[in-house]
């Protein structure tokens, strides 16, 4: 007799569980190997390119992504392509001293360095030529070292800080500058993007000031306990977000000038900070040999690396933000120098250029207004219709686009689906 074996019937829906529940175990195993890879990634795990020989004090990307620059101590800057190729397309020897501070246009077509020299040198940047860096002019603003170079977003102003704690703001369609003056090297600033007020820091301070475009005090922000290293303002001009010696980055509300936050993962000076064009994304990097990725949003840490023996110096993030250039030195060893390729395992972000800037149909737009309105001027005074300034009455205030547009200011917005 064959006996029959009773068949169990599970309930219903107990395989989707199972399934539902492997997705999730392999899910918590993918950000455990993420976690893990972001904070225990070691010097081996990145690419160095050791092509000058003194520390580099500056990185950029250019803003297509297809270049990074380096300035160093060795009085050079080295342009290579941002790919498996690393070549090095140009070495650049215009400079009589290190090279301190770089900045592009956002157009891409124009790259400023200065330096302990002093001069703001003005290139024109375009891969369709024999050379990728063109000189294009030379100016001195200050004779003194330029520690801070800032390349407005309207591309038509230029932001320069001095060792002689003077802060120069050079327009150059009008081929005029005009200065903020201070008497203490500056080592840190930034300019919000309406450029509505501009913010300081000078050495042996750790107060930050804010200053409107008149150079008149608006606020000062306090609570780091060491020199401040570097500035930047959020998208959003919200937010402040300094780095210093005192081995913390703070967030700061900008219009009660309080502090919101203290970032604290590094032990020692954070030397540089980065963020992402559209102010997604911080990025830091210190002596400690670390290099940490934060939401500017959550102010939250996302990711930390660590450089084991090396110092670092400066920090730059991509603009598609898929990799960070990381100036790194052994610590004791000055030659060669280099810096570090780390992938950051963010999403990346198409991007998106804005027209090149040509400044001299600027120029002659801006000739064609003021003849314009010299003329309208001489009507009035010789007109027997009084004018309004002349019957006292108030002059109507723009409204905020038709001042953007007049300055040729870039509003950039976000959205969620780039």
């Amino acid at each position: 007799m064959v006996r029959k074996r009773a068949i169990k019937s599970w309930p219903s829906g107990y395989f989707t569980k199972i399934s539902n529940l492997a997705v999730e175990m392999r899910n918590i195993f993918l950000i455990l190997l993420f976690s893990g890879f972001s904070t225990l990634a070691q010097v081996d795990s990145f690419t160095y390119r050791a092509n000058h020989t003194d520390d580099i004090s500056s990185v950029v990307f250019s803003p297509d992504g297809k270049y990074v620059v380096t300035g160093s101590w060795d009085n050079t800057v080295i342009i290579q392509r941002n790919d498996t190729t690393a070549e090095i397309m140009q070495v650049v020897e215009d400079f009589k001293g290190a090279v301190k501070t770089m900045a592009f246009s956002r157009d891409g077509h124009s790259l400023i360095i200065g330096g302990q020299d002093g001069r703001l040198n003005f290139y024109e940047f375009n891969d369709s030529f024999f050379q990728v860096a063109t000189k294009d002019t030379a100016f001195v603003l200050e004779n003194t070292q330029i520690n801070k170079l800032i390349y407005g977003p309207g591309m038509r102003t230029i932001f320069c800080a001095g060792d002689n704690g003077i802060f120069t703001t050079f327009d150059l369609v009008k081929q005029k500058k005009i200065p903020i003056n201070g008497t203490k090297s500056i080592t840190a600033a930034t300019v919000a993007i309406d450029r509505s007020s501009y913010f300081i820091a000078v050495k042996g301070s750790p107060v930050i000031r804010q200053f409107d475009i008149f150079g008149k005090l608006i606020n000062t922000f306090q609570g780091h306990g060491n020199d401040i290293t570097d500035l930047l303002v959020t998208l959003d001009r919200k937010h402040l977000i300094s780095s210093s010696k005192d081995k913390t980055i703070r967030v700061w509300n900008i219009v009660n000038a309080k502090e919101e936050t203290a970032l604290t993962e590094h032990t020692r000076a954070v030397t540089d900070i980065d963020m992402d064009p559209f102010g997604v994304y911080l990025v830091s990097g210190s002596l400690d040999g670390t290099v940490n990725i934060h939401s500017v949003k959550e102010k939250t840490l996302m990711a930390q690396f660590s450089l084991e023996g090396y110092k670092v110096n400066a920090v730059a993030l991509s603009p598609d933000n898929t990799k960070i250039a990381v100036a790194a030195q052994p610590n004791g060893v000055s030659n060669p120098a280099g810096f570090f390729e780390i992938p950051t395992g963010l999403a990346i972000r198409k991007i998106v250029l804005p027209t090149k800037m040509d400044l001299e149909a600027v120029r002659e737009t801006n000739k064609r207004r003021v003849k314009k309105a010299l003329n309208n001027k001489r009507k009035e005074e010789t007109s027997s219709e009084p004018s309004s300034k002349k019957t006292g009455s108030i002059p109507k205030l723009k409204s905020n686009a038709e001042v953007l547009n007049k300055t040729q200011q870039v509003t950039i917005t976000i959205k969620d689906n780039e």
